[in-house]
């Protein structure tokens, strides 16, 4: 029993002490924060509570981005020079101290809304709608083809 109650003890106060020299979760901010369309600059800046030799950017679903820091800084930015479709979405970051192989909670996420990308999936809309149009009427002049073929065959006769 009193082995047992020591190994209790034991592995709660490891888990204490590993919680407790957790890193502080950095803080990501996006700028512009609002009215961003497609093609425009945008930058993602990661304030982190400690300097930090490695920090990543995550989009939730999508694409990982990593910087490795020369000197140790308290902010990364990770710039798009041209906004894509793709770029919107989701984003955390989360970094590592060079001292230390333990990494940071990651960040609260902040969201990348593009204006201008209902344009996108309209002008995708309209070409579905097109072809769909374009292959009905294919379809429809093939049948009235097939059909006036077979009344000359059945005026030959």
């Amino acid at each position: 029993m009193v082995p047992m109650v020591v190994a209790l003890i034991l592995g709660w106060w490891l888990v204490a002490a590993s919680r407790a020299q957790q890193l502080p979760r950095p803080s990501l901010s996006l700028h512009p924060s609002q009215g961003v369309s497609l093609g425009d600059n945008v930058t993602l800046r990661c304030h982190l509570p400690r300097l930090a030799a490695w920090v990543w950017l995550y989009q939730e679903g999508g694409w990982l981005y990593k910087k490795r820091k020369e000197k140790e800084q308290d902010t990364t930015e990770f710039f798009f020079p041209s906004t894509l479709w793709e770029h919107a979405g989701r984003y955390r970051c989360q970094y590592r101290v060079s001292w230390s192989e333990e990494v940071s909670v990651e960040s609260d996420p902040v969201e990348l809304v593009l204006t201008g990308a209902e344009l996108v999936s309209r002008g995708n809309l309209v070409v579905a709608v097109v072809r769909g149009c374009a292959a009905v009427l294919i379809f429809a002049l093939g049948i009235f083809f097939v059909i006036d073929a077979r009344s000359l065959w059945i005026r030959r006769d």
